[in-house]
């Protein structure tokens, strides 16, 4: 299953062209928006694209109990946590999960929020930033986005600049080895 993960759009409306038009070109079956800003997710879906999200922190839709400031879902036999930020904040709910304890069977934590691309294995499970979609350079990095090619046996994931899909991180991780 191939996925496409972005964090950090802040209403930028001309890369999020580019980038439906990238992923619809790569054939992604999903994508995984990580928020700020959580209604940005309607330019992707009215795009053609199907999209699952959190809202970011400071997205009004975060202090509302109805939409889910974390979840879990499980794609290609892998289950993935999706969270603005990758601890606790103030702004949380009462049960909110925390980001930093995630459950056992999660083999994959995807955050945005602080717009620099990330991948580490950390306790167990793969950790991943795809950066920012914001239209200049931001802390260092250009505006960027993940692919996740999921399957029970072996997760890849690659950032890659949305101005030419350069690469810029790669990694494999193999969910419960």
């Amino acid at each position: 299953m191939l996925v496409g993960v972005v964090s950090d759009t802040h209403g930028n409306r001309g890369g999020m062209g580019l980038l439906a038009e990238r992923l619809k070109d790569l054939g992604v079956e999903l994508v995984l928006h990580l928020g700020d800003d959580y209604r940005d997710l309607a330019v992707l879906e009215q795009a053609g694209l199907k999209v699952l999200g959190v809202p970011g922190m400071y997205c009004r839709e975060y202090a509302d109990p109805s939409v889910s400031n974390r979840r879990v879902v499980e794609l290609g036999g892998v289950k993935i946590l999706l969270t603005h930020a990758p601890q606790v904040h103030r702004l949380d709910l009462p049960g909110d999960p925390d980001p930093e304890r995630p459950a056992p069977d999660v083999r994959i934590v995807l955050y945005g929020h602080t717009h620099v691309p990330a991948l580490e294995e950390k306790e167990g499970a793969l950790w991943a930033n795809p950066g920012h979609l914001k239209d200049q350079v931001d802390k260092g990095y250009p505006p960027t986005f993940a692919l996740l090619r999921l399957s029970p046996r072996e997760v890849a994931l690659e950032v890659l600049r949305l101005e030419d899909g350069e690469i810029i991180l790669r990694g494999v991780y193999h969910p419960g080895n």
